[in-house]
């Protein structure tokens, strides 16, 4: 098996945007499961000269996600990572969608003070891109 086998990288196939305006064919993509599989990608690429751009639900009009190298999806790094009670504060993996956070937090009584009506982007795409999703 190959080293990128074995990372679970697979040939690219054609990306777009939400929007539909922009699009691209990363050579690979990878959709890693954890933070070191996540540190195995970027040492791979980095030793073959490859860039890396994480994606998340591609909501951005902008080429901001086009990856023409190594793809990062990051939809299997989901998930409630923590919960401090005292502060009132959670921890989220990153590809974590913002749909899904009424359902992760309610049972910590917790919620978002306002939520957008577009709520498909994940949590690293929205605090990368200061992403708004049309909310006031």
């Amino acid at each position: 098996m190959s080293t990128a086998q074995s990372l679970g990288l697979v040939p690219g196939k054609t990306w777009r945007n939400w929007g539909r305006s922009e699009s691209i064919r990363p050579q690979l993509v990878a959709r890693p499961r954890s933070v070191g599989e996540v540190a195995a990608v970027v040492h791979y690429a980095r030793e073959r000269g490859l860039a890396v751009k994480a994606v998340g639900a591609g909501h951005s009009f902008t080429a901001i996600a086009a990856a023409p190298g190594i793809q990062l999806d990051l939809s299997r790094l989901d998930g409630l990572l923590a919960v401090d009670a005292a502060t009132g504060r959670a921890t989220l993996a990153a590809g974590t969608r913002l749909y899904r956070l009424p359902a992760l937090l309610g049972p910590h009584g917790l919620a978002m003070e306002n939520m957008g009506d577009i709520d498909r982007q994940s949590i690293s795409g929205a605090t990368s891109t200061g992403t708004h999703g049309t909310g006031s």
